[in-house]
């Protein structure tokens, strides 16, 4: 009877240690998935082009945003100007591989901080006059 008792008694503590270490981990895993989940937007890409001229997006801190402009007959896109400092200016590039309608060119920003900001990208030989976009960052 004994023998009987002690057995279980092993058991029963083996089963809550299982418990225990289930608990543990499912609480390991509840709380990356919420860090990942909840962390920042580092990462996200906010992709908008000519035809996105005069619109509004959102962002949040740490997005960044791309912008794809092609130039069709003469001309071409000029340096950006960013009304604020919410956003940064990174870098500008070719496009891809030249288009016989004209140059496309690959402007980056970066979201820095709350607020908001005009982008402004002026157009040099002809139609469209610029490009605009206006970006709330979150």
């Amino acid at each position: 009877m004994q023998v009987h008792k002690r057995i279980a008694q092993l058991s029963l503590r083996r089963e809550r240690g299982t418990a225990s270490l289930r608990r543990a981990c499912l609480l390991v895993w509840m709380v990356l998935l919420l860090t990942v989940g909840c962390g920042p937007s580092r990462g996200k890409i906010i992709s908008v082009n000519n035809e996105n001229t005069g619109q509004s997006v959102v962002a949040t801190v740490g997005e960044k945003i791309e912008v794809t402009l092609q130039t069709v007959g003469p001309g071409q896109y000029g340096d950006p100007s960013v009304s604020s400092g919410s956003v940064k200016f990174l870098e500008e590039s070719s496009a891809g591989t030249p288009n016989p309608g004209g140059p496309r060119q690959l402007y980056r920003f970066e979201a820095v901080s709350s607020g908001q900001a005009s982008i402004t990208i002026p157009h040099t030989g002809g139609l469209p006059n610029a490009f605009t976009l206006t970006v709330t960052v979150k």
